[in-house]
């Protein structure tokens, strides 16, 4: 579920755990050369997706592909990030 920067997920071991990307990346709301900036916007933030072990966004990032072109590329965060800054939800 997400809803207002924070995605709620089911992990493998059973949990239900709340990630609030307002709270962890508050520090980018102001800073628009940010990677960040662009996923703290709501209508980009919530077209989040998972793949099963974390979750990402599309086309947000840039990278060089082998011909030294800048290509879109996804944003995601390492599932121990995810996992460090959510909390457990009863």
């Amino acid at each position: 579920m997400i809803d207002n920067f924070s995605i709620k997920a089911l992990w493998s071991d059973d949990q239900v755990r709340l990630t609030d990307f307002s709270k962890f990346l508050s520090e980018y709301f102001d800073k628009k050369d940010s990677i960040y900036y662009k996923i703290l916007n709501e209508n980009t933030f919530s077209k989040a997706k998972t793949d099963g072990r974390t979750v990402y966004w599309e086309n947000v990032a840039e990278m060089l592909d082998t011909d030294g072109k800048l290509i879109p590329a996804p944003l995601d965060f390492c599932p121990d990030v995810l996992f460090d800054k959510s909390v457990l939800l009863d």
